[in-house]
Parts: C-alpha cells; structure tokens; sequence
C-alpha cells in the first residue's frame, strides 16, 4: 500500500550537506594555512583548496538529487548514493522513536531535521532526513504511529484535540533555577583550559607576562577576588547555556507517545513510546535538594539522539512535591511508595569510613608538601566523613506490586522505579567484610542505550537483598 510518492528533502539539504563536508576538512585547513609558510607550496595548496572547493559543491548538490524517501508496505524506504545506489528500508515496527530538531540554518527556513531511531541504532540515528517542512515531519510521524496501532487498517492523519492531553510547561522560575544550579560551569571552564591549551603555541605568554608583572606582587585577597570573577563570569555563561537549550521546554502525551520539545536556536522535538520506557530516573544535586527541586530523566531502550544515551530529560527541574503527580498524568504506570527499607544501622559506619579514608590520603601528601597551607585539606575529612553519612541517610529499597524502587547517593541523590518486566538482571555481591556483618551489594540491570545501565545499594541487609532476589525469580518462573 502506498503511503508516500519518493520525495526529496529540501534544496537546502545541499547547504547542510556542503557545510558537513566543510566541517571535515577544517583541521586540515588550519594546519595547511599555518604551517605552509614556502611560497611556492602555498600556491599548489590555493590551486587545489579551489578544486576541492569546486568538488565539494558537486557533491553536495548530487548527493541531495540522489537522495529519496517515502513510505511504503510497512517501511521507511530511503536511497542514496551518487555512485553506487543504496537502499535502506526500515520496518515500522522497529522505529522507537522520531527526534525532530531544527537548527539555526532550518529555522531560517522553517525547516526541520527529522531522525529515525531503532532499538539498534546504536550512537547515531538509523536514517536522517536532514531538511523538510515541518508539516511532513508531523505527517510522517502520525502515519507511522497510526500504523502501529492499527497495522494496515487506518494509515491517514487522525486530527487530535489537543487541548484534553496532558502538557506540560516549564515555568520561567523553574527555567531560571534549572540555569543557576546546573553543572554547566565545570563544562564552560573545561571548554576554556582546552581551547587555551591547543592554541599556546600562538598565545604571546610571554608579552602578557611582562604586561602584568605586578600581580606577582598581589596579595591573597586579590587573587582570591580574581578566582571569584572568572567563576561569576564562568558561572554566567552557563546560565545563558541552559536558558538557550531549555526554553520552551514542554511536555505533551499524545496516544502511546510522550512528545518532548525544547530550544530557541537549536529547537529539538523527541518523541518516545511508552512502551519502550525502562524506568523512571528521579535525581537531585546537592543544591537542587536544599531548594526542594528535582530532575525527572526517561530511560528508553534504544538511543533517543538528544541526551545522553538512552536518557531523556522529562522534566528539568520541578518541585519535588510535584514529581509524582506529573509522573501520574505522563507516566501512570510509575508509582511512588510509601513504605522505604532503609539500611541497617550497622551500615553507617562503612559508608562513613568508605568516604573518610580517600580524603585522609588526600590531605596527608597536601598537609606535607604545600605546608603551611596545605594543612588547611584536613577540613576535607569531616566533609567526606558527613557525604558518607548522607549517603547512607538516603539509600533505601522498596517492592510494591510489580515495582521496585532504588535510592542512593553518590553526589547527587537518585530515585529509580523500575517495573519486574524490564529489569534485564538482578545480582548479589558480598565482600569479605560485608560477609563478616551479613551485608550485600544489589545490582539492578536494565535495557538503556548501548550497553545499559546498572544501579546499586551497598550494604544492605542480606535478608533484605534475598527478598529482592525472591522477588524477581518468582516472576521469572
């Protein structure tokens, strides 16, 4: 049955392809233009930039003419290729989810990027229509998710009243809090040291140097001062960062799909199967915990393309007094528990001492090697000490029904739900000295992303983890 005459992306598909292609010879480019000082060479080098320039522009315009879609019997049918023809056809019933983004050259356009994901696709999309109208997207996304409900039946555009699903969008304040207590500063300083150090050779080090001879005779204060402002300012840009990536951000649950979109400059739209969520991931950072806020993550099998792995962000940051009840309009099935099994007390102290001994290696070399000042590190004990503590304060399991729900710190504190049917692998581990207290480690597994994702609690109860294990097998026979 035929779904869609072959079509072509749009004219602008060859500007994104020439620009791909551009951004791969870049180093070379810049080694050439710095290192090609002989005259004679550089002439050779303009005469061929010129006809690898020319190359390129072929390329690029071939390489759109050659590319066609459409959909048919079931599948996703692309071809490609300039001088050996490929054909790539991608059943409907393994597409996991359709990512639909738009960059600053689409949206000059009112274009969009459209990404195809299978549960094998690995790190990159399974096929990418790279520029088409945002209406097509839509299209192709409501022909393939009627497709799956109702197989051959029913493959036409279903108009849906949007106003009676549940949407979610993020306040300005949640927006701003999600900007300002984010990690993205550690990512803006990374970003400096490493431009700084692949351009060092061409840095005038010395001349600068000389210019600010008199800082050498600061006091403490003032580079204690000066530190503070690169922060502030490191600090700033991150805010900008995230007020960029995030605006917008809104949340919609239409038929089996949870739609996720975000972005000003770069606007992104993800749409995930519920079928395919593997649990529900609830984190907060030390600062977002003291403000009473949280983030909710997706863990979907198969890769989403956007995020990290196979995690979605669902919701960035909102109140923790409000996680549940979203969770019960997008994801009903995720259920909180009321009735947490903490550690038994016995456990305090290993976690307390697993935290407080790196810190003391840590001071003793510091305290001896940058004394007087390096004495100062001795505060970092009771603060590792009081991070094994808190880490111990809110580690906790739960089973209710067909759910399991870990907690457990390492910086930040972690929620996971988990339903019975998508955990891949429990495992128990005991140490020697976990042996001596009747303590285990319990390892939860399951399907997300490449290689999965693990989640554990040491130090548990031994009966606590045989109930957990009991719990499993018994569905499993």
């Amino acid at each position: 049955m035929m779904m869609f005459e072959p079509k072509r992306i749009h004219p602008v598909g060859m500007l994104l392809s020439f620009i791909k292609i551009i951004r791969s010879y870049i180093i070379p480019v810049i080694v050439f233009f710095f290192f090609g000082n002989n005259e004679g060479f550089n002439v050779y080098i303009s005469i061929g930039g010129a006809c690898l320039f020319i190359i390129i522009i072929v390329t690029s315009i071939l390489d759109w003419w050659k590319f066609t879609y459409w959909l048919e019997d079931g599948e996703l049918r692309i071809e490609h290729g300039i001088f050996i023809k490929k054909k790539r056809y991608i059943p409907i019933e393994r597409i996991q989810s359709i990512n639909i983004s738009a960059g600053i050259v689409q949206q000059l356009f009112r274009l969009v990027k459209v990404q195809i994901e299978t549960a094998g696709s690995g790190l990159e999309a399974e096929a990418v229509l790279t520029a088409i109208k945002k209406h097509e997207a839509d299209h192709i996304q409501q022909v393939i998710s009627n497709y799956k409900q109702d197989g051959l039946k029913n493959v036409e555009v279903q108009d849906e009243d949007q106003s009676e699903l549940p949407v979610f969008k993020m306040q300005s304040k949640d927006l701003f809090i999600a900007a300002s207590t984010s990690s993205g500063i550690g990512v803006i300083i990374s970003a400096i040291v490493a431009f700084v150090s692949q351009f060092e050779e061409f840095i005038p080090y010395e001349e600068l140097i000389d210019r600010f001879e008199f800082l050498t005779k600061a006091s403490f204060a003032f580079y204690a001062g000066l530190v503070f402002i690169v922060l502030f300012i490191a600090w700033l840009l991150s805010i900008i960062g995230v007020l960029l990536k995030y605006a917008y951000f809104t949340v919609l649950k239409a038929d089996d799909d949870i739609k996720i979109s975000r972005g000003i400059f770069e606007k992104q739209q993800v749409s995930i199967p519920i079928s395919r969520i593997q649990a529900i991931r609830i984190v907060q950072n030390p600062v977002r915990q003291l403000l009473g806020y949280a983030t909710v993550y997706i863990e979907s099998a198969g890769g989403n393309g956007v995020d990290e792995g196979a995690s979605t962000m669902l919701f960035p940051v909102v109140p923790k007094k409000e996680v549940f009840p979203l969770l019960q309009q997008f994801v009903p099935s995720f259920e909180k528990s009321n009735h947490i099994h903490r550690l038994p007390k016995r456990s305090k102290k290993r976690y307390m001492i697993r935290k407080g001994i790196p810190a003391a290696i840590i001071c003793i070399p510091l305290s001896y090697f940058l004394a007087p000042w390096g004495i100062f590190s001795v505060i970092l004990i009771p603060l590792f000490i009081f991070w094994g503590y808190c880490a111990y304060k809110d580690a906790g399991w739960s089973l209710d029904g067909n759910q399991m729900q870990l907690s457990f710190r390492f910086i930040s504190k972690t929620t996971v739900l988990i339903k019975r049917n998508r955990l891949q692998s429990i495992k128990s581990k005991t140490s020697y000295f976990q042996k001596k207290q009747s303590l285990q480690t319990f390892e939860a597994s399951i399907k997300s992303g490449i290689i999965g994702k693990n989640f554990s609690i040491k130090d548990l109860e031994q009966s606590d983890v045989e109930k957990m294990v009991d719990w499993y097998s018994h569905s499993k026979k």
